[in-house]
């Protein structure tokens, strides 16, 4: 018996959007068969670690317009470009890390809804990140009384020890990147965000289909009916899912949705 399928939630790099050989491409057929899925009536997240500004500025919303997106790792929620779930930064905590990061000469990224900043002027480490991720460089604002949902520090390995240290020890301190750790007081976890989602419309977890193929994905895959990894994705990711479907550069989210009979 065919599934009754309302909602599906794509993450974003590695999935519809390949780095394979150093560049940067999109999986436009992929995207073209969630545009269908959209036409079906079938809502499309997406769901992904990058906050909104990103995504518009690697020019995924030029090929789509989502029903809406879960950013920041599942900080922020938006359907129909409005929040309907977030989980800032408390503000103090926020301002007291900034001041820890500038007592080191360092600088942060903050992501505010719809807007970003650095808390001082960038140097090597902050365009070494951005140029990894195909970002462009935010400007230096006033970090007093903001509305963050995430900060990014930009500092190497070598300050790991005194910065753990020093933070609040309400601080969450996550490396993902030779120069970029996350420092948060409250955990952004993208499955909680698509539960939420998901009961937001009434919806049961049979309904939703989630594709991703890293880790952080894992969340999402345990709160929808049917999960699936990408053939490039991380091992304990194809682990975690119901269905490894081909690679990024095979269009496997298109694959996996025919497969599935969503799609002609």
């Amino acid at each position: 018996m065919k599934k009754d399928y309302k909602i599906i939630f794509t993450d974003i790099d590695w999935t519809i959007f390949d780095h394979s050989n150093g560049d940067h491409v999109f999986d436009v057929e992929s995207i073209n068969a969630l545009k269908k899925v959209q036409e079906k009536g079938i809502k499309v997240f997406l769901c992904t670690a990058r906050p909104l500004h990103t995504v518009k500025q690697i020019g995924l919303l030029d090929l789509i317009t989502p029903d809406g997106m879960i950013l920041c790792n599942g900080g922020l929620t938006l359907y129909q470009n409005k929040v309907i779930n977030e989980k800032p930064i408390t503000p103090s905590i926020f301002e007291k890390i900034c001041e820890v990061v500038l007592s080191h000469g360092l600088t942060l990224e903050a992501t505010e809804p719809f807007s970003r900043f650095l808390i001082a002027p960038k140097n090597e480490m902050v365009d070494f990140v951005f140029e990894s991720f195909y970002e462009e460089v935010p400007p230096v604002e006033d970090y007093h009384n903001r509305h963050v949902i995430s900060a990014m520090l930009f500092a190497g390995k070598e300050y790991d020890e005194i910065l753990v240290q020093e933070l609040p020890k309400e601080v969450n301190y996550f490396r993902f990147h030779d120069y970029g750790v996350d420092v948060l007081d409250v955990i952004h976890d993208k499955g909680e965000s698509v539960k939420f989602v998901i009961d937001y419309f009434g919806y049961k977890k049979e309904n939703a289909i989630a594709f991703g193929d890293d880790v952080a994905d894992i969340s999402m895959f345990k709160e929808v009916g049917t999960s699936i990894c990408m053939e490039n994705g991380k091992d304990e990711s194809k682990e975690n899912a119901s269905i490894v479907t081909t690679h990024v550069w095979n269009h496997g989210v298109k694959d996996a949705l025919k497969k599935l009979k969503i799609i002609d």
